[in-house]
């Protein structure tokens, strides 16, 4: 797909490719070039995280541990 550079040097990403990375406005991204490539990522964040396949089974307890130092940690 191609997307298009604007006057001020925004990017602007195509919708098709915003969507199957699920990018939303104000969503942050990472850039690293690589000789004259652009590699443009989308930062995770703890929702990203959350949604992913889980990698172990925790029971009701544990979770409610892990949320509230979770909680503690983002206030």
């Amino acid at each position: 797909m191609i997307g298009k550079v604007g006057k001020k040097g925004e990017i602007y990403i195509p919708k098709k490719v915003r969507e199957a990375v699920n990018l939303k406005p104000g969503d942050e991204i990472t850039i690293e070039v690589r000789e004259e490539e652009l590699i443009i990522k989308k930062k995770r964040d703890v929702f990203d995280v959350l949604m992913e396949d889980a990698v172990s089974k925790v029971t009701v307890n544990e979770l409610r541990d892990i949320r509230d130092k979770l909680s503690r940690l983002l206030i």
